[in-house]
């Protein structure tokens, strides 16, 4: 068996995997937008990308023995899109004769991979929480003003956040005690910029 043959004997596999890492790996940056870079790291996110890899390339398998004759690419294509429609089907278990008895028993997989996705996720804020705790800590430490004065720059800078909308979140602070504010501004520093914004911006400050 030569490379070639190889390569296209494996290749459709790894296309499966590929597309079901690139969908899990979407959902992983919607949900830490944040703190994106170290949600990546975390152990958690990659066992997810795993079994979504795995569940992907469960489908490929069983399409290929359905479908013997097909295209594997275009299998690979379709199982690799297509596999979350999947999990979204319920399984009838236990369907009794006479309906009016009850209904059917069923398993959902929707529901079985939502709640092992919310796990995944409480997991990976959980590794993420200590540094951000921290980060807070050190950001509140400085003034209200300098605060204030890093989220007006972060709105100005910014191509999504417009100064009106910005000053008017600001305004609604002002009857708030020093302390809270402190710790509202630097929230939003670090949810609206990100964690590794906020911690540049930590170091420009305190240097």
């Amino acid at each position: 068996m030569t490379a070639n043959d190889v390569v296209n004997a494996l290749g459709p596999y790894v296309l499966v995997v590929v597309l079901a890492g690139l969908w899990a790996l979407t959902e992983v940056i919607q949900a830490f937008r944040s703190d994106i870079r170290r949600a990546l790291r975390s152990g958690w996110s990659g066992l997810l990308m795993g079994i979504n890899g795995a569940l992907a390339l469960l489908v490929f398998i069983l399409a290929r023995l359905a479908f013997p004759s097909a295209n594997p690419y275009l299998l690979a294509l379709t199982a690799g899109i297509g596999w979350q429609a999947l999990i979204r089907t319920r399984i009838n278990l236990l369907q009794p004769l006479n309906p009016e008895i009850g209904g059917a028993v069923s398993l959902s997989l929707a529901d079985l991979y939502g709640r092992l996705q919310r796990f995944c996720w409480e997991q990976t804020n959980q590794g993420l929480l200590s540094g951000r705790i921290r980060l807070l800590e050190r950001a509140t430490r400085l003034p209200v003003e300098e605060l204030e004065h890093q989220v007006r720059l972060f709105a100005h800078a910014s191509a999504l956040h417009p100064p009106e909308q910005v000053e008017a979140y600001l305004e609604k602070l002002r009857g708030r005690g020093a302390e809270e504010r402190a710790l509202a501004l630097a929230a939003y520093l670090l949810t609206q910029g990100g964690y590794d914004f906020l911690q540049e911006r930590l170091k420009a400050m305190e240097k």
